[in-house]
């Protein structure tokens, strides 16, 4: 009779969440805003989703991996909600 093999569990440290989930506005620009509701793993990094308004509309999500500081989380928000907002701005001139 064949066992079957034993299936190893992955580490829990990189995904398990060591504070509850967290909240911060971000003022884009021309009326676009994001708030990013992130978590803290026990490893130390941040990661979450921004949820990016429109003039108070939603207009999209972006997942934010883990970084390895708030500050650097905050700062990937900034950047790919701005590049997010500005190709679906019109065009100025």
């Amino acid at each position: 009779m064949n066992a079957a093999p034993a299936l190893a569990a992955a580490p829990a440290a990189a995904t398990t969440p060591l504070t509850a989930p967290a909240q911060i506005a971000v003022d884009l620009h021309n009326g676009w805003s994001c708030s990013f509701h992130f978590k803290e793993t026990l490893s130390g990094r941040y990661a979450g989703v921004a949820a990016i308004f429109l003039r108070g509309l939603p207009s999209g999500s972006l997942v934010i991996m883990p970084q390895p500081s708030m500050d650097a989380a905050i700062a990937r928000v900034k950047l790919c909600a701005g590049q997010f907002a500005r190709e679906r701005s019109p065009p100025r001139g």
